[in-house]
């Protein structure tokens, strides 16, 4: 009995693309999941007196499987295959690989589809043809089926592959709000709302509200559960419930467990904290400068400052602090909100509020604030860094200045046609950014100790040494790729907090100019262009960042 290999797909090699950029490409037919790529048949002659028949061998190739008995090789999901033909002396070795038709996320969140043209035209899939295949892979919710008859008609037109077109999405999981404060009054906070014409509503914060002992200063709102989403298989993703919030009676607050009551202590002034936490001081009132009269102010009141914090003096406060004037090269730190008449002067400057920051200007200075940060005229060469938004009034300038928000940013010019550029990132923990350079810089080191070891040695060359550097490179890329920034999910879950990131926005009232960094979540991208009016956001099918300009 003499013995051969039947291959069961053809692959030809044609041209791909327009005329004036034709690419020479190898294609195979696509084959559906389950089908026979390769047997060992009997020819039907007799072999040779000298006894040279060959011994072959299949090998399975990744997402091909060898049949139980080694006579054949069948694919184990669709895609294009290729074959890799060994031949020597003795053994014929054919080795059958598959690319898939579909790649689907670890998470089951979305489905990917590359297309690949046909040395046979009339052989190109049919739309119904793709959606069965995805069918029989089990993906049966949130179907792009449009996205499917887009691609298929793009490679016909343009006879070029058509690679990673969404075909399926999950629709995720919508997580609890978290527990809140009702306010029993009006704190007329500029909460930065944008308005229909896409002004942006600034309102004087009212700080330093007189209340009563025994007042009702808040009402606690209850968190809720969400709402469960459905990955593209099918099943069920439960969400996030929303946290809870607990207060507890102390020297300042009376709290009702049973009604959720939250009434002041005593009589005092009020200070609203991210809009989930109050607290009642005294206020104290500082006439003048903090320099060397004064020392280093450190209270447990809110503080009312007239004048300047003048350098290397620190103030340090429980409630809401108001500064007339400006910190110069000095420290502030607030547990409530800080509000600047006027602004922050010097590299040493630094501004802390576990609450929000409201400045006129910063030269050179930094903020750091828990809530949100409100920028009234200019930002030169400063770090601003917000748990929550950071909102620019009309008018206002950002130059060469890192701009970090955990939710949205709202700026009316940034960087001129000389000035170095600036980095704009929406929907990015600050901390969790400081944490992701040093990985990145881990990971640029690991890349340069290789390349330094392959000059020294030579690029063919191996040792301990070698297989050291590599691991270390593998621990560095593997901490960085799965790093996430959105700061409503866990750091470790890249694909977390997509909902939220997509929509953060980065808003332009005015200008930007290109060359600008601007990051949405764990996407960034540099500005090639000037932009004017509208806004960039998070597209959640490409997960790229897309500007939308505005109406006109």
């Amino acid at each position: 009995m003499s013995l051969k290999v039947k291959i069961f797909f053809k692959t030809a090699t044609i041209a791909c693309g327009k005329k004036e950029a034709q690419q020479l490409l190898e294609v195979g037919l696509l084959m559906p999941s389950g089908a026979l790529l390769a047997a060992i048949v009997d020819n039907g002659s007799m072999p040779s007196s000298d006894g040279d028949q060959k011994n072959i061998k299949l090998i399975a190739g990744p997402l091909v499987k060898l049949s139980t008995d080694g006579l054949s090789l069948l694919s184990t999901q669709p895609g294009y295959p290729t074959l890799v033909r060994e031949d020597n002396e003795t053994t014929l070795r054919i080795t059958i690989s598959l690319e898939p038709l579909f790649l689907i996320s670890k998470d089951a969140w979305t489905a990917k589809m590359s297309l690949y043209p046909s040395a046979d035209p009339d052989s190109l899939p049919e739309c119904s043809t793709i959606l069965e295949m995805l069918k029989n892979e089990g993906v049966c919710w949130g179907v792009r089926e449009k996205n499917i008859a887009t691609a298929l008609a793009t490679m016909e037109a343009d006879n070029l592959p058509q690679k990673n077109h969404i075909v399926a999405r999950g629709r995720l999981p919508v997580n609890g709000e978290n527990a809140r404060l009702r306010l029993a009054f009006s704190t007329a906070p500029q909460s930065g709302k944008v308005q229909g014409d896409g002004r942006i509503d600034y309102r004087e914060r009212r700080l330093f509200i007189g209340v009563d002992q025994g007042q009702l200063l808040a009402t606690k709102v209850k968190a809720t559960p969400g709402i469960p989403g459905v990955d593209i298989f099918g099943r069920e993703v439960s969400p996030v419930p929303g946290k809870d919030l607990f207060f507890k009676p102390g020297p300042d607050i009376l709290c009702d467990l049973d009604t959720g009551e939250i009434r002041a202590a005593f009589a005092g002034v009020l200070s609203v904290i991210n809009e989930n936490n109050v607290k009642v001081s005294a206020k104290h009132v500082i006439s003048g400068d903090i320099d060397f009269h004064t020392g280093n102010i450190d209270s447990r009141d809110a503080v009312d400052i007239s004048g300047t914090v003048k350098p290397g003096f620190k103030v340090t406060t429980g409630g809401d602090v108001v500064i007339g004037g400006n910190v110069e090269a000095a420290n502030v730190d607030s547990r409530a909100n800080v509000v600047l008449r006027g602004g922050i002067l010097g590299e040493k400057a630094l501004v802390q509020a576990a609450g929000d920051v409201d400045l006129n200007f910063s030269e050179g200075g930094s903020v750091f604030s828990r809530g949100s940060t409100i920028i009234r005229r200019e930002v030169y060469f400063s770090t601003i860094q917000s748990l929550g938004d950071i909102i620019c009034q009309k008018e206002s300038r950002v130059v060469a200045s890192d701009l970090y928000a955990g939710g949205s940013i709202s700026v009316f010019q940034v960087d001129t046609d000389s000035s170095p550029n600036s980095l704009l990132a929406a929907a990015t923990d600050p901390l969790r950014y400081e944490r992701y350079l040093k990985l990145l810089k881990n990971l640029h080191l690991a890349h340069a100790r290789i390349e330094k070891w392959h000059r020294h040695f030579g690029p063919g060359a191996r040792n301990e040494g070698l297989e050291e550097l590599e691991e270390e490179l593998s621990d560095a890329r593997s901490e960085l790729l799965p790093f996430n920034l959105v700061p409503v999910s866990s750091e470790h879950d890249k694909t977390g907090g997509l909902r939220y990131a997509c929509k953060q926005k980065i808003s332009i009232r005015g200008w930007i100019q290109a060359g600008a960094l601007i990051r949405i979540g764990n996407a960034e991208t540099t500005l090639q262009n000037n932009y004017g009016k509208g806004y960039f956001a998070l597209n959640s099918d490409t997960d790229k960042i897309e500007f939308h300009g505005a109406a006109t």
